[in-house]
């Protein structure tokens, strides 16, 4: 099997997995969970090199990033560290797409998969982190 049937396969369960944590989610879990499952098919459509405008992959990973920083901020120990490293992975994607700076993109590549690690108890989380690692160290 291809490294780009497998990652296409990987992030379709992801979208389907964060799809469903969408529907059955509430408030800012739903955001999340939705995020999540937009960065997903985001992922797809680059694995497949579906031709969009830069700026959007941009935008989209950037609104991201963003919301997951902002979850960090707060207080609420449920959303904590998981928070940052969604943030770092928005921001690993958005910076993908604008593959600049090979040394941060294998900086990157090497976190996203070293925390997949302790991620492995969250099964979309770890895919996740696991898919897109594979995807910057094959840039």
């Amino acid at each position: 099997m291809s490294l780009n049937w497998l990652l296409t396969g990987l992030f379709l369960a992801t979208g389907v997995w964060f799809t469903i944590g969408c529907v059955t989610a509430r408030g800012a879990d739903r955001v999340t969970n939705g995020g999540h499952a937009l960065m997903s098919l985001a992922m797809v459509a680059m694995v497949k090199g579906v031709p969009v405008p830069v700026w959007l992959p941009v935008a989209v990973f950037t609104a991201i990033t963003v919301w997951f920083a902002g979850l960090a901020t707060m207080s609420d120990q449920l959303h904590g560290l998981r928070a940052v490293h969604d943030s770092l992975m928005g921001a690993s994607m958005a910076w993908m797409v604008l593959p600049v700076g090979h040394q941060i993109m294998a900086a990157f590549a090497w976190y996203l998969l070293i925390v997949t690690i302790p991620l492995a108890g969250k099964p979309g989380h770890a895919a996740m982190s696991a898919g897109t690692g594979i995807m910057l160290l094959a840039m």
